[in-house]
């Protein structure tokens, strides 16, 4: 069968769409495009497992597979054989398209969240391009010819001339400049896919815009009347504020138009996201003066330390202090190999191995615990014939942390073992804690122990939600359509609809 035979695919993610917020809009006619393919098509669920962090949601998506197998569930993952954390690096995923792409479909994959070029024959991948976790130093292009095509055709995406960011709610410069440098991203990547589709024969070809996840982080506050700031600051924004992440995702939704009909009726399309929004007022930080207060952890004395533990120790305060309107500078002007060299001495403190049971592992939302496991990390001390007491031990104590007038702290508090039937993680956290709001309180103030910490993150007003959406043109079987469909097996409908 010829390849322009074969049955076509049009799969585009939204990345960090909230599922109610996108049905409000379609429902108040504001995204007329999904509106239109929703007519003819079906809305579904896509839930995550509670143990599904928001890092680990699109590797889980990639290869089909939960993260107990592919390891992931951070930026910054922990390795225990050199008992420290690195940046991420997702070479080892093998994404379920390239099955497809050894099976004769030709594939196109353009900047999918987490997912390296890997060289596939039959198959168009860029990948880095105008990525949010900036993931990779420079775009990544297969075949080598089309990096023309994103030189000159697609330039640069904003994303990549440095931090797109704003300081906080109050700040109405920085996040005007957040609104206009995410909607001209959206149209430089409704272009560049629209090219992509014209100049090349695809099967399934799978995109994702990126530029409203990025901007929902800064601009939640606008859109949500649960956040404090919504009353208070939102409502002095000028409207290219606060409209602003209506009109972001009204150009995704005008970009998508365009590309469903560039693809005809006869193709299937496939619109979704991974994860939703909510409203956030910081990263909860109490886990590691809390481990240390109880003598769960404990950080070597200064005249213990190496001179690198000192220097980083050393820089790693310095950065504390700065002054917001210094790091703000710093993040927006600095390039992505020195922000990494920056980070990444101050990620993990230098704990005393010899005496530490319990530690935190750096994370951006819900908090992750790792025990110190002889056998499994390098410098464990904790015996394997304990380690299901220890997990029930801090469970208990998470459970019935309580702030100073009496409201929890953590929401759930999921244990990785129990959670997936197993023993040890090797790779994940021994526990993921879901936070109640209260823990973002600044200053949170426990009642017992009484200890106090300040939440990090401030300038985000929304965090992830472990459930996304889909909107799948045509309905699969006429009129019967799923409507549920886990994050693991999202990527079926792909698969089904190409092999249909």
């Amino acid at each position: 069968m010829s390849q322009s035979a074969r049955r076509r695919v049009l799969a585009i993610g939204i990345d960090g769409a909230e599922p109610r917020l996108i049905r409000r809009w379609i429902d108040g006619g504001e995204l007329p495009s999904l509106k239109a393919l929703l007519e003819h098509g079906a809305w579904g669920r896509v839930p995550s497992p509670a143990y599904v962090v928001n890092e680990a949601v699109w590797p889980t998506f990639i290869t089909g597979s939960a993260p107990l197998l592919h390891g992931i569930y951070h930026l910054w993952p922990w390795h225990p054989e050199t008992m420290d954390v690195s940046f991420l690096n997702t070479n080892h995923l093998t994404p379920f398209w390239k099955d497809l792409a050894h099976q004769g479909h030709a594939v196109g994959i353009l900047d999918v969240p987490y997912a390296s070029v890997i060289g596939l024959p039959n198959a168009v991948e860029i990948a880095g391009w105008g990525e949010h976790e900036l993931l990779h130093r420079r775009p990544e292009v297969h075949p080598p010819a089309l990096s023309a095509l994103l030189r000159d055709g697609a330039g640069s995406h904003p994303f990549a001339h440095g931090t797109v960011d704003a300081k906080g709610p109050q700040d109405q410069n920085g996040l005007s400049r957040v609104v206009s440098l995410c909607l001209a991203g959206a149209r430089q990547r409704g272009a560049l896919m629209a090219r992509l589709l014209s100049e090349t024969v695809l099967n399934l070809f799978l995109a994702v815009f990126s530029e409203a996840h990025h901007a929902s982080h800064l601009l939640w506050h606008t859109v949500d009347p649960a956040h404090p700031a919504h009353r208070g600051k939102a409502m002095g924004y000028p409207p290219v504020v606060a409209r602003g992440l209506l009109e972001i995702f009204r150009e995704v939704d005008r970009q998508i138009g365009r590309l469903v009909e560039a693809v005809g009726p006869e193709t299937t399309v496939l619109i979704f996201s991974l994860r939703g929004m909510r409203a956030h007022e910081g990263i909860p930080t109490i886990l590691d003066p809390l481990f240390r207060a109880l003598g769960l952890a404990y950080v070597k004395e200064w005249r213990a330390q190496s001179w690198p533990e000192r220097a980083r120790g050393a820089f790693s305060g310095i950065k504390r202090h700065l002054p917001s309107s210094l790091k703000y500078v710093y993040y927006r002007l600095a390039s992505h190999e020195v922000k990494l060299r920056v980070l990444e001495p101050g990620m993990m403190p230098a704990y005393d191995w010899s005496r530490t049971v319990a530690f935190p592992l750096p994370i951006d939302h819900h908090a992750c615990i790792r025990l110190n496991l002889r056998g499994r990390e390098a410098q464990g001390v904790l015996d394997p014939g304990q380690y299901h007491e220890t997990c029930a031990e801090i469970e208990r104590l998470l459970r019935e942390l309580k702030t100073q007038d009496g409201s929890p702290v953590a929401k759930d508090v999921l244990c990785i073992a129990r959670e997936t039937g197993g023993g040890p993680p090797w790779h994940l956290p021994d526990f993921i804690v879901h936070w109640e709001d209260a823990a973002s309180a600044s200053p949170l103030r426990l009642m017992s122990p009484p200890i106090t910490a300040h939440p990090a993150g401030m300038k985000f007003t929304g965090q992830h939600t472990a459930e996304g959406f889909f909107i799948l043109r045509p309905r699969p079987g006429g009129s019967a359509a799923p409507d549920s469909v886990g994050v693991e097996d999202l990527h079926r409908l792909l698969v089904n609809a190409l092999k249909a």
